[in-house]
């Protein structure tokens, strides 16, 4: 577990704590879904975040699609109790590489920092594993996020059978 201070703009002083949570466990699992299913109320929201998913969401299907894999690990961030941003990792070593996916911040708490906050967060972890790159997948229609993911050193790499953008980072 990590703690943060931010100061967002025009908010004051907030702890902000990064929290590593798990699909196999099952209190954090509770949690999980009731957390993505009031986030992903909102259609565009969900395909923005998992172009495979449809609305309404669906968390088995969400699990089966994501998070078989034991190599994954989630980061969560917690302002006041609560759990305002969210980004899974996906690990293989034998490749030295880590793929990010699902980074999502809810609605209310966006432009405050939490993205950025997650991924390098995430980032830190994936040096630390002593891997070789990052790759990720973002729509064509999120501009925010691809903004994001080139300030933090993604480029282009190509376009998915689904048709959203490849990102990698050599590290």
């Amino acid at each position: 577990m990590y703690e943060y201070l931010i100061k967002p703009t025009e908010l004051p002083r907030m702890k902000v704590t990064i929290k590593t949570v798990s699909y196999s466990n099952s209190r954090d699992r509770k949690i999980l879904q009731v957390c993505l299913q009031n986030w992903f109320k909102n259609p565009k929201d969900l395909q923005f975040t998992d172009p495979r998913m449809y609305y309404p969401f669906d968390f088995r299907k969400w699990c089966s699609l994501s998070y078989k894999n034991e190599n994954i690990t989630t980061y969560v961030a917690v302002k006041e109790k609560w759990i305002v941003a969210y980004i899974s990792v996906s690990v293989a070593p034998e490749k030295q590489h880590a793929h990010f996916f699902h980074l999502f911040v809810y609605r209310e708490h966006r432009q405050q920092g939490f993205a950025k906050m997650l991924l390098s967060h995430a980032e830190h972890f994936v040096k630390e594993s002593k891997l070789n790159y990052i790759t990720l997948h973002v729509s064509p229609k999120n501009d925010t996020a691809k903004q994001i993911y080139k300030e933090f050193g993604f480029v282009d790499n190509g376009v998915t059978s689904r048709g959203s953008f490849k990102m990698k980072k050599e590290l």
